[in-house]
């Protein structure tokens, strides 16, 4: 039997991290150096251990075929949620003093809640996994599982991790931190309105709310 080891397909460049902060600018965003450079290398590692080359080449799925959005690539989706958590985050700090939040954990865990999808969404993994589910699952872990792993190896604190793991389902199982329950609601949040929006393919939606479905908010031509 042949054993399969996530590792990189190709070697992380300077082109490589370049690709990533064109790609994802918010990045920029993040005052502490240390971290926006993780942030920058865990994308990086992410991408070159798969056939993606950019984050732009990865399709605008939550997950692997559900929900899909109809136009656009991952990137429009990590930077809204990006965009999204900052928001929210700003309005409790400023209407509730007493709410402490890590503006730099907040923002790498936002930038990182979805670096684990290029091993999810890689085709060749993809393939394998369908061919043969009994030898290590399908997918063998999440995104967000993989995604905390990166974030590890890149060096990335563990408070960016946790964002990374705790954001999708698996916070349910989990106490998440202050800055990972804000970066779940702006993710969450996030697929809710693009539902409601109607941006979102209808047969692709389930884990969505059902009522999002009926009502698609009419959009500028």
């Amino acid at each position: 039997m042949t054993y399969h080891f996530p590792q990189l397909r190709r070697p992380i460049t300077e082109e490589s991290r370049a690709s990533v902060i064109e790609d994802f600018p918010e990045i920029a965003e993040i005052a502490d150096a240390g971290l926006r450079a993780g942030v920058v290398e865990a994308w990086s590692h992410a991408l070159c251990c798969s056939d993606f080359h950019r984050i732009t080449d990865i399709p605008p799925d939550g997950n692997p075929g559900a929900p899909v959005l109809k136009s656009g690539s991952q990137a429009d989706h990590v930077r809204g949620v990006f965009r999204y958590a900052r928001v929210v985050a700003k309005e409790f700090e400023d209407t509730y003093p007493q709410v402490a939040i890590d503006w730099n954990i907040l923002l790498a865990g936002a930038a990182c809640h979805d670096v684990g999808k290029p091993y999810e969404f890689d085709p060749a993994n993809r393939k394998r996994w369908a061919e043969r589910p009994a030898d290590a699952g399908q997918p063998t872990f999440r995104h967000s599982v993989y995604g905390m792993y990166v974030c590890l190896i890149s060096g990335l604190p563990e408070e960016v991790a946790h964002i990374a793991v705790g954001h999708s389902f698996e916070g349910n199982h989990m106490g998440v931190s202050t800055e990972c329950m804000i970066v779940r609601q702006a993710d969450h949040g996030w697929w809710h309105v693009a539902a409601t929006l109607g941006l979102v393919h209808e047969d692709t939606m389930s884990g969505l709310a059902s009522n999002l479905r009926s009502r698609p908010l009419a959009l500028k031509n």
